[in-house]
């Protein structure tokens, strides 16, 4: 009986990042927005979990099927961190 390969997994999307003018973010590799408001967004990507900071932040595209994301505003800062990055401090506050 021939040997049955498991099922390849899904490919990643590529996660690309194009700012101009520290106003106008377009983003792929998206997976999930986890939290928003007009001064913070924080998304779930490929390449880790990405906080982005500033003021009057607007999500003016969300396409999660395809990855991709915009936003306007002022982007004063952008930092990524591991996938699952500060919730251990958070969860051992909550026991």
């Amino acid at each position: 009986m021939p040997k049955q390969n498991a099922p390849a997994e899904a490919a990643a999307r590529p996660h690309t990042l194009s700012l101009e003018n520290r106003k106008t973010l377009t983003l792929t590799g998206v997976n999930e927005v986890t939290a928003f408001d007009e001064k913070q967004l924080i998304l779930r990507t490929e390449a880790g979990q990405l906080t982005i900071d500033g003021e009057g932040l607007h999500v003016t595209a969300l396409l999660l099927e395809e990855g991709r994301a915009a936003i306007d505003g002022q982007i004063n800062a952008l930092t990524y961190s591991r996938p699952g990055a500060g919730r251990k401090g958070l969860a051992g506050l909550l026991r």
